[in-house]
């Protein structure tokens, strides 16, 4: 007796805002000389595969993504990580597998420039009119188009990405717009501030030194 094969359906989904994972090396991201990437989740953990889904989102130049995922509940977490960029999602569903055709928005995202921040205080000088200025510079930020590849945060720096930051609304702007925030792991640790990280990822001094390599514009603040 014949069976038919599933029938793939399609979903749209406007995914929720959620923070983004540590970002570590891994081969599951399969680069393309087109703006297209294709990324293969298939049988990795929750954990590996957000790894996996954000290094691909920070490909320069790439515009769609191709997501392979063989488990539902990594799928659901994926289409919800996907807000970051504001990615348009189609979700094709068979009975043993997904795959979720993204369309990235990054059209305002000025590639190879990154920022790095290293004081919640702008300028020398008075202390109080230093944060008001490092509040001020990034909530009006977030109301520009244009938004930078990445921002690293460190030493005081990382008190800008905190629940009860001033800066909180500005810095979540620029990410839903595609901007990479990373905050330094070892100094929110040392502020005892990690359970309070509300935008943004943990990053590491790799991260910091991939900026300063591979980056042709970075401005420290």
């Amino acid at each position: 007796m014949k069976t038919k094969a599933a029938k793939p359906f399609s979903r749209r989904w406007t995914a929720c805002p959620s923070p983004i994972p540590t970002c570590t090396q891994n081969n599951h991201v399969k680069e393309s000389i087109t703006m297209k990437s294709t990324v293969d989740l298939q049988g990795l953990t929750p954990e590996l595969a957000q790894q996996a889904l954000h290094q691909a989102l920070n490909q320069a130049g790439v515009t769609t993504l191709e997501i392979q995922c063989s488990d539902e509940a990594v799928t659901q977490t994926i289409l919800e990580l996907l807000a970051k960029s504001e990615a348009e999602c189609e979700l094709l569903s068979a009975k043993e597998s997904q795959v979720i055709i993204a369309n990235l928005n990054h059209d305002g995202v000025m590639d190879s420039t990154s920022l790095v921040v290293g004081s919640d205080q702008m300028g020398q000088g008075d202390d109080v009119i230093g944060t008001k200025l490092m509040n001020a510079f990034f909530n009006v930020s977030g109301d520009y188009k244009q938004v930078p590849q990445s921002i690293f945060f460190l030493n005081t720096g990382v008190k800008l990405t905190v629940a009860d930051s001033p800066a909180l609304g500005g810095l979540q702007a620029l990410q839903q717009k595609g901007c990479d925030l990373i905050v330094c792991g070892t100094c929110l640790d040392y502020f005892s501030l990690s359970e309070e990280l509300a935008v943004g990822r943990v990053g590491t001094m790799h991260d910091l030194i991939s900026i300063y390599h591979n980056q042709t514009k970075v401005i420290a603040l």
